[in-house]
């Protein structure tokens, strides 16, 4: 089905394009600037268009950073797979390395669409907290079901398995959203020795009750 613009016109190849220009031309901005600095105008001059051509094919600035962060979260199910299709027998440590490294790639691709997102949405603002969430999710239970899975005989709850699985994912997002070039200030302690530590902690939840030594 074609996507139609603010006038209730379909969009054509020419309008279809226009609209990636200024989608891009966004992207391009809050990678180097506060969201608060966006202006319509501002955005059609990047993309190389006349200002009033914002307005053919959006409603305001938050629609635009609301389509980015939803074609953003597209990606996001690559990296629940990574959990969810692991082989059978993978081990903890390879399994926890190999995710955490795959969602620290996808912030590192999808930066300034993904803090832009989290600001507004830690603002109060619901479709961009909806966003998140509907995100976010997926990864938390591929999360709590490898953590239920490593208690089985009840031992955990599904409660119990989700908040862990919670706790887990806010720190990963937080340690990803730092740039790679911000060392925290802990004496003899670098990114790879940070990224030992979170697959150390992720290995050990992974890992079945039955083999921890």
């Amino acid at each position: 089905m074609k996507r139609i613009n603010k006038q209730g016109q379909a969009l054509g190849r020419k309008g279809e394009e226009s609209r990636r220009r200024l989608l891009d031309a966004t992207l391009s901005l809050i990678a180097v600037e506060s969201v608060h600095k966006l202006s319509a105008s501002k955005i059609a001059r990047a993309a190389g268009m006349a200002s009033q051509s914002f307005y053919l094919y959006f409603k305001d600035i938050d629609e635009v950073l609301l389509i980015l962060a939803q074609e953003a979260a597209e990606e996001l199910a690559e990296v629940a797979a990574v959990l969810r299709d692991a082989a059978p027998g993978t081990p903890p440590e390879i399994l926890s390395r190999t995710f955490i490294e795959s969602y620290t790639a996808y912030w590192e691709r999808h930066r300034p669409i993904l803090n832009a997102r989290n600001y507004i949405a830690d603002s109060g603002n619901i479709d961009f907290l909806k966003v998140r969430h509907e995100a976010t999710m997926p990864i938390i239970h591929a999360i709590a079901d490898r953590i239920k899975a490593a208690q089985p005989g009840g031992r955990l709850t599904k409660a119990s398995a989700q908040s862990r699985a919670v706790i887990i994912y806010v720190s990963m997002e937080r340690m990803a959203a730092r740039s790679r070039a911000v060392q925290y200030n802990v004496e003899d302690a670098g990114n790879e020795d940070l990224l030992r530590a979170e697959v150390d902690i992720l290995a050990l939840l992974f890992t079945p009750v039955a083999d921890r030594g």
